[in-house]
């Protein structure tokens, strides 16, 4: 399956070859999209179904390293530049313990992602370390990428101010487009995430010390599916409050029959009797609670009834009203101009003299004969008359507000719910008297507004004192069942919504049930690519281990999350690996489940960075380890640091292809040393000379390897002057490798790819080599390229010392 496929499309489709039924597949479709649209979805409206996707989609360049730079940090003093082949291929750095090798390693990796996996569980203390004690300043780091096909490398640099923090570095970002504050702007910040092209001990540890969870979710981002996580997410917040709302009335439905049925009260039975069954009937509840009071003749319990029901305007409500009624008041003053008489009849002549003009033209004033009605006059008048309507309107709006609000004011006085009669013992002489003192209503808005101000607090207080002392008597004569009753008639309200919540969460438990099993099942597929990588790097990494490393799942979710490592020892089941390996082989597995991620396909990054990872292993791994190594080097950029001698042995005693060695020695003061392992021309050279003197095998046995081997020479330097040429004018790495395979058919073609950058120029090698490096050069081409002929028959020594000058003066 491809991981590339939209997910969003993949579900709709598996959405619909399951048969999913629509109300259950709009809540997937819906959760996938987002909050906003799952509440939509959830409440029967129209949702958006906009997916939500990624900040930044992912670069589809291929990138490689090219260098890293060094200055003031950690073991390297004065600048250093490690400069690396932007391209496929193994190099591997060597370095004893404190040598500062490990350094560059960091720096590549904190100048991309600003930290260092190493630093994670470290104290503040050992973080005060990271600027170099002999050479602090300047303090900087600069990592020089190359982006396949394009001429201009990406550089990114941080450094340090002095006094500067490690997290106050100054970062700069430059590429072929322009200025960036960071890698984010590139799209580069969640590839580094996802994949992680770097790989400490550090990281491997965790594989033993940090939680399962944690390499759960190492592993599943990478797989594409954070849009069903996410949506997951939103199913599962959305089902909580549901279904917790759903448990609470189920559980006070028990509490409250239990309530009802202590009271001494014939309704309370019967509502406890109606509670106690496995779906109560709520319409025969709300009947219950409908029913009137029991009939009675005392006074004192009917005008406390009366009372209690009695429901007054806040104090807030006729402050308000108060407030309003002064500036309506105060507007209709200031428009009152608008609406006399002399404005009206103003208004009407403008309009008839406007109407005559309009008829008959210009002229003189028909009513004072004077005056002249011409088209200036036309256009003021109808401006004037204009603004005599906007003021008679904005008059007659002022008033009408007036008027509505003095209709409320005296409304809320005449229908005061304040009852007229009272009862021995009922103190509701006072609310009497403040109801008529409020009844008494001036005429005037202004007076009014005064006036409620003045009297409705003294109306609300006596209410209220009213009303304490009725509620009072009313739970001395209760029985109990108006405090039931208003739990019950509660209860009943949340239980009317239950049909509805029950459906929605049935809706949710469907599409979160459907989603999880289809989430299993594409991780499942997508995750087997990685785990037969990692099977593979297993099997070369165990060597003459007894442990074998079955498919490696992911399983479980939310808290419960894990990554199942299958084994069998010498072939027993034994459930989990974790618990039977030794340090090596879990180094060992670490690798074989962390390289699989840092070389996924989907990575724009064609290059790892692996730094200590021979820790505990013995021999026969460390081999494997270089085969692995070697292997990834096909396609990948592998850049590979360590102490220990034994892999760069391996590397060169398994001749595994053109694998580079960088040794690094560190001298007083921190002043670090970069010089050049056995590269593959130095080493085909090497051997050469080696087997051109040995005496014990005869010249003519011994010629044609040497010269065989001088020729590999050769080839090895042309084609290293063909990546570096095409490299730096941004010619994508498929075309590179392709020229140099279709000019390895012979040495003249190979070479001339290298000097004229074009393979079919090969009848003009003889001539160039001639004149630009003379006899000596070209008597080793023709060597190399024909066998040993008579001039070297007695020489091989020389013939070798001739193809490394050959060589020399090609590069």
């Amino acid at each position: 399956m491809n991981r590339t496929e939209p997910l969003v499309e993949l579900i709709f489709d598996r959405l619909a070859a399951d048969r999913v039924p629509d109300d259950t597949a709009d809540v997937v479709l819906a959760a996938l999209s987002g909050e906003a649209d799952l509440d939509a979805a959830l409440a029967g409206e129209p949702t958006a179904l906009e997916p939500q996707r990624p900040a930044a989609d992912q670069p589809q360049e291929r990138i490689w390293l090219s260098s890293v730079t060094v200055a003031g940090f950690r073991g390297v003093g004065p600048e250093r530049t490690l400069a690396i082949e932007p391209g496929p291929g193994l190099t591997v750095v060597v370095g004893r313990n404190g040598s500062g090798k490990s350094s560059f390693a960091e720096a590549v990796e904190l100048a991309l992602t600003g930290d260092s996996a190493r630093w994670v569980d470290r104290n503040s203390v050992w973080r005060t370390g990271w600027r170099n004690l002999h050479a602090g300043e300047p303090c900087r780091i600069a990592v020089e990428l190359r982006v396949d096909g394009v001429a201009t490398p990406t550089r990114v640099v941080r450094s340090w101010p002095v006094g500067a923090e490690l997290s106050e570095a100054e970062v700069t970002v430059t590429s072929a487009r322009d200025s960036h504050k960071d890698l984010a702007e590139l799209g580069l910040a969640r590839p580094l995430e996802l994949y992680r092209p770097f790989l400490t001990a550090a990281e491997l540890g965790r594989l033993t010390a940090g939680t399962q969870s944690q390499l759960f979710d190492a592993i599943s981002a990478i797989l594409g599916l954070e849009a069903i996580t996410d949506a997951d997410r939103r199913l599962m917040a959305a089902t909580r409050p549901i279904d917790a709302a759903i448990k609470e009335v189920r559980g006070q439905r028990a509490a409250l029959a239990t309530t009802l049925a202590e009271v001494p009260d014939d309704r309370a039975r019967r509502a406890a009797a109606l509670l106690a069954a496995s779906r109560p009937d709520l319409a025969a509840l709300t009947a219950i609670l409908d029913e009137p009071e029991e009939p009675t003749a005392d006074e004192a319990v009917l005008l406390c009834r009366r009372l209690v029901g009695m429901q007054l305007p806040d104090a807030d409500e006729v402050a308000r009203l108060a407030g309003q009624l002064r500036e309506a008041t105060a507007e209709a003053r200031r428009h009152d101009g608008g609406r006399s008489r002399a404005s009206l009849r103003s208004a009407e002549l403008l309009r008839l003299a406007i109407e005559h003009h309009d008829d008959r033209g210009g002229g003189p004033c028909p009513v004072c004969a004077t005056g002249s009605l011409d088209g200036d006059w036309r256009t003021s008048a109808a401006a004037s008359l204009a603004e005599l309507r906007d003021r008679t309107l904005a008059a007659q709006a002022s008033a009408a507000r007036l008027t509505a609000l003095l209709q409320r004011a005296h409304y809320l006085i005449d229908d005061l719910d304040v009852p007229d009669d009272g009862a021995a013992g009922v103190p509701v002489v006072g609310l009497q008297a403040a109801a008529a003192a409020l009844r008494l209503a001036p005429g005037g808005p202004e007076e009014l507004a005064d006036h409620l101000t003045a009297r409705y607090p003294a109306v609300l207080a006596a209410a209220q004192a009213a009303q304490a002392y009725a509620k009072g008597l009313l739970r001395q004569r209760d029985t109990g069942w108006q405090a039931a009753a208003g739990d019950l008639r509660t209860w009943l309200a949340a239980a009317g919504k239950l049909p509805e919540r029950e459906r929605t969460l049935t809706r949710l438990k469907a599409a979160r049930n459907w989603l999880k099993a289809t989430a299993t099942e594409l991780r499942n597929q997508r995750v087997a690519p990685f785990a037969a990588h990692s099977q593979r790097i297993w099997a070369q990494l165990r060597q003459e281990s007894n442990v074998e490393l079955g498919a490696m799942a992911l399983e479980g979710a939310n808290t419960r999350r894990r990554v199942v490592f299958p084994v069998s020892v010498d072939g027993a089941d034994n459930g989990t690996a974790l618990g039977v390996m030794s340090q090596g082989e879990m180094q060992a597995l670490g690798l074989a489940t962390f390289l699989p991620r840092g070389c996924a396909p989907e990575s724009p990054f064609r290059f790892i960075v692996v730094d200590d990872p021979v820790q505990s292993m013995d021999p026969s791994k460390v081999d494997g380890l270089a085969r692995v190594f070697a292997e990834l080097a096909e396609q990948r950029q592998v850049v590979v640091f360590t102490h220990d001698t034994r892999l760069p042995e391996a590397v060169e005693r398994l001749n595994l292809g053109q694998a580079r060695i960088v040794e690094v020695a560190r001298a007083e003061r921190s002043v670090v040393t970069l010089r050049p392992g056995s590269d593959p021309v130095t080493r085909y050279l090497d051997d050469a000379y080696a087997l051109a003197r040995n005496e014990e095998i005869a010249a003519e046995v011994r010629g044609p390897v040497v010269a065989e081997l001088c020729r590999s020479a050769i080839e090895a330097a042309c084609h290293r002057i063909v990546w570096r040429q095409r490299v730096a004018r941004g010619v994508p790495h498929d075309q590179i490798e392709a020229a140099i395979v279709a000019a390895s058919r012979r040495l003249t073609t190979t070479v001339a790819l290298a000097v004229f950058d074009d393979a079919e120029r090969g009848g003009d090698v003889l001539g160039y080599l001639s004149r630009r490096h003379g006899s000596r050069a070209v008597g080793a081409y023709q060597a190399c390229r024909e066998g040993v002929h008579g001039a070297y028959l007695a020489d091989l020594a020389g013939l070798v010392a001739d193809a490394r000058h050959l060589a020399a003066v090609l590069s």
